[in-house]
């Protein structure tokens, strides 16, 4: 059965979709539409066939009317799975393009939802579990020792980039070596003068770097998510949202909170433990 997946969600919320779409790669090949640069990932994993862009099959007239485009690129897909905000919009689009079996879900969990975001994505389509996402990587790999990302997607979850600063220092002092993270959206990081940023053309270009990293401390972001799926030791600073629902999963992940911070010293602590 091949199955087409629709997200077009952030970083943190796609690579949370992906037990789910581990499970349906089970029953056969599974193709993606969406942000192609961030779908790349889950092809790297071996989870999607193939990425598309929205554009490139017209992805919008499937909420106005199918045009030929759409029509024509799904007839290849014996199911459709859609995540996005207003998906059942796109249900009958889909179904009179042709596709009979089509399955439209909210891109995130509901309001009050108290368990981890990925059991949601997992329920919709009836399954009761499935592993976390772990991107590997053939070596040689970028070696780094701790790699900071002091941004996130919300500027009320940044912890305050003093709290950065001060670790870094102290990982300094203690003779480890520090490369920040910036993203091309977040120029506005006012990071230290002498920071040695990492700066990426692609996610799977920074999942590399991640992946070759010692230890990492971010906020509640979509790059965490990544370093968590690549290995890396991580520590997660929560403040106003819930790390029961959002914490990233791998092997590795401590989540560090507060009242309504935790200290650089916790993080210290986990970074170097």
């Amino acid at each position: 059965m091949a199955t087409l997946v629709v997200h077009v969600g952030g970083i943190g919320d796609l690579l949370l979709t992906a037990p789910a779409i581990a499970r349906l790669a089970e029953a056969g090949p599974v193709d993606a539409a969406g942000r192609p640069e961030r779908l790349a990932l889950l092809v790297h994993a071996g989870l999607v066939r193939k990425a598309y862009s929205m554009d490139s099959v017209d992805l919008a007239s499937a909420f106005t009317g199918p045009s030929a485009t759409l029509t024509a690129f799904v007839q290849q897909y014996d199911r459709a799975v859609v995540w996005m905000r207003d998906a059942e919009g796109a249900c009958e689009g889909f179904r009179a393009a042709g596709v009979a079996d089509v399955r439209a879900f909210p891109g995130l969990p509901p309001a009050g939802w108290d368990r981890h975001a990925s059991a949601y994505y997992l329920e919709q389509l009836g399954y009761d579990a499935g592993p976390a996402l772990r991107l590997r990587f053939s070596p040689p790999l970028p070696r780094h020792d701790v790699v900071i990302h002091p941004g996130s997607g919300g500027r009320a979850k940044n912890w305050p980039m003093g709290r950065f600063a001060e670790v870094a220092e102290m990982l300094r002092r203690a003779g480890r070596e520090v490369t920040w993270c910036a993203g091309p959206a977040e120029e506005e990081l006012s990071l230290p003068p002498d920071a040695d940023v990492l700066r990426c053309e692609t996610l799977l270009a920074l999942a590399r770097h991640l992946a070759g990293s010692a230890a990492y401390l971010g906020n509640d972001s979509g790059v965490s998510h990544l370093a968590a799926a690549c290995g890396a030791r991580c520590a997660v600073v929560f403040g106003p949202t819930d790390a029961r629902v959002w914490a990233p999963r791998g092997v590795d992940v401590h989540v560090l909170r507060g009242d309504p911070w935790p200290s650089a010293a916790e993080a210290f602590a986990v970074l170097t433990s």
